[in-house]
């Protein structure tokens, strides 16, 4: 009923987007004048916005709304009012007899104008964002860059003319390239890491509660402990080498399964109860049930904590310094008082860091898209063995 509700209001306002002019007709007026309950128009106008125009399903409608003398104008209206494109519906008018070759034609030629328009206006749009956003970047650049001439010490603030001299000095040493592989390749291991334990741990937890409760008090310590007391053990117990991979484990760790096992506490039991009345295989019941309820929090999830795996790792390299990190570099950094090495270096890890984030996050989104060639093959299996 809540989609009912929805095409109910949609229907009643007036909506110029499509090119249609006016205001589209209410949804009793059509209903009565269809001779259909508003109901069953309601549930018409949910499917064309979700599905698109089916002949088989809307011709009879046409042909009805034609015989009980709607406008031409008016069933169009009514039908881009459902979220179908003018040329369609006029293709469909053509084809039932509802409009002529030369009426069809204009409206195909009038949508297709209105389409190049929109595409013109949304690229201007994107544009002009593209500009405010670099104008907005360009300012600070210019008020970090002044505060650099009005300080003029290097040991205090380095501005970017400096930063891009520091970074372009350092990309030809080959220590550069190896200390910047070692540190991503710390941090993305130990992210990954947690992020496949996190998501094991909450599938267990949620199917067994003996698991989660004895996983619950871990995850609650590791939520409360500091970061810095976190470090000293794990100096102690794996050494300055492996401090990096452990840290950014034990920080996201509790991210990602407390999300995890919130998204699989967010499946709707009607949804569980429905794949199991249609005997569903777990594999299409965990891609089709389960899958949609807990990626949105996975995908939040992954998108605080790798952020944070990259301050905790670099945190972690810069106090223990092993070598080659980019932690240790930015310790040298420290002591020498080399302010722009430091804040070059810095300006690397955000670049790595956006990076991954990135490709993680396209990954996890194609993922969450639906599998159905390798879906049918696993139920056929299934369906095999019993």
């Amino acid at each position: 009923m809540g989609r009912i509700g929805d095409a109910l209001s949609r229907m009643r306002v007036h909506d110029a987007s499509d090119g249609s002019a006016g205001t589209l007709p209410r949804l009793d007026v059509v209903a009565e004048a269809l001779g259909l309950p508003e109901e069953r128009v309601a549930m018409m106008v949910a499917q064309v916005r979700k599905n698109g125009l089916d002949e088989a399903q809307i011709a009879p409608m046409m042909q009805m709304a034609s015989s009980k003398g709607l406008d031409p104008e008016l069933i169009m209206q009514m039908l881009t009012g459902m979220g179908a494109s003018r040329a369609r519906v006029a293709e469909l008018m053509r084809a039932q007899g509802i409009l002529s070759d030369e009426e069809a034609s204009r409206y195909i030629d009038e949508d297709e104008r209105l389409q190049t328009e929109r595409l013109a206006e949304e690229r201007r749009r994107k544009r002009r964002e593209r500009l405010r956003k670099a104008l907005v970047i360009a300012f600070w650049i210019l008020v970090w860059q002044g505060l650099d001439l009005a300080m003029n010490n290097r040991l205090v603030l380095a501005g970017p003319i400096r930063v891009m001299q520091a970074l372009a000095e350092g990309v030809v040493e080959p220590g550069f390239w190896l200390s910047c592989s070692a540190s991503f390749a710390r941090i993305a291991a130990g992210f990954l890491l947690s992020f496949f334990v996190g998501i094991s741990l909450a599938l267990l937890s949620h199917h067994a509660r003996i698991v989660r409760d004895f996983v619950e008090p871990v995850i609650s310590l590791l939520r409360t402990i500091p970061v810095v007391s976190i470090i000293i053990m794990l100096l102690i117990w794996v050494g300055n080498q492996m401090l990096t991979v452990y840290l950014s484990f034990l920080i996201v760790l509790p991210i990602i399964y407390t999300n995890m096992l919130a998204g699989l506490e967010n499946v709707d039991p009607r949804m569980l109860e429905m794949a199991r009345c249609y005997r569903l295989g777990w594999w299409r019941t965990f891609m089709y049930v389960y899958r949609p309820a807990f990626m949105p929090f996975l995908k939040s999830s992954c998108r605080l904590s790798l952020g944070m795996s990259w301050k905790a790792g670099i945190m972690a390299e810069v106090l223990a310094t092993p070598k080659p990190s980019i932690g240790k570099e930015m310790a040298q950094a420290r002591t020498f008082l080399a302010t722009p090495d430091l804040f070059a270096w810095t300006v690397v890890v955000m670049i790595l860091s956006w990076g991954f984030e990135k490709a993680f996050m396209a990954l996890l989104d194609a993922l969450g898209r639906p599998l159905g060639s390798l879906l049918g093959v696993r139920d056929e299996k299934e369906a095999k063995v019993r």
